[in-house]
């Protein structure tokens, strides 16, 4: 089994020690490789709002040699983690500026058929609140990705770190991140297949493409996935795209 995991900070601490809770028990349940990202180290420049991505195509992004190896590892993978602590109660910046370079990715652009097969998880931890917030918003760019089956886990420590919490509520923290590895590991070997509400986001996009959205890129991305005559992502044979 394979997983790509972005983590938001550089910062080996909380955030990090309750992903590798996480790979652990993802390992135990079948053999996995992962393949880690650290921000903004493995993605060093801001996203410049450039439109190249969207009118052009995402190779020609001024940052592409950074976020071809990590869309690659994405697509290639079977599950997806995203992990963030909370800054100033949202995601980091460097979490929201990944978000941003892969703003292609929308339903609205050029969706990967890929995506609409995985499953994500995401996780947060917080020293008192906010997790929530960042949780809702990396959901709301994998929705928008394609991706139906996203799970989820926030800790709060009211503390410094794991070494600092009751042990009741360690052990309580632990259990949820264990169940999360879990939820996500048999999401995918279950076979992750979009939902309605899904399926629902391709179609108006859809209509948006082609009936009055400008944009000759995403235009003949859709035809060239044969989008535009009834195929959709779901239906087609797993496999990677351009």
């Amino acid at each position: 089994m394979k997983y790509c995991i972005v983590y938001g900070s550089p910062r080996k601490k909380n955030t990090y020690d309750a992903v590798q809770i996480v790979k652990e028990r993802l390992a135990a349940l079948e053999p996995a490789e992962f393949t880690e990202f650290y921000l903004p180290k493995d993605l060093p420049h801001f996203c410049t709002g450039c439109f190249t991505c969207f009118e052009k195509t995402e190779e020609k992004c001024p940052h592409h040699e950074y976020t071809e190896p990590m869309k690659r590892a994405m697509l290639e993978a079977d599950g997806l983690i995203f992990a963030s602590p909370v800054y100033v109660m949202e995601m980091t910046a460097p979490m929201k500026n990944f978000l941003d370079h892969f703003g292609h990715f929308f339903m609205a652009h050029r969706p990967r058929r890929e995506m609409f097969h995985k499953s994500a998880l995401i996780v947060s931890t917080t020293a008192g609140a906010g997790t929530k917030h960042v949780i809702n918003g990396i959901t709301r760019s994998l929705s928008f990705w394609g991706i139906s089956h996203i799970y989820h886990c926030g800790i709060t420590f009211w503390a410094a770190g794991f070494q600092d919490m009751k042990e009741s509520r360690r052990i309580k923290a632990e259990r949820s991140l264990n169940r999360a590895a879990e939820r996500l590991y048999e999401s995918i070997k279950k076979g992750s297949a979009p939902s309605i509400r899904t399926k629902g986001m391709f179609y108006i996009m859809r209509q948006s493409v082609f009936g009055f959205a400008n944009n000759p890129a995403d235009r003949t991305y859709w035809a060239e996935q044969g989008w535009e005559h009834g195929a959709t992502p779901w239906n087609q044979t797993k496999g990677k795209q351009k």
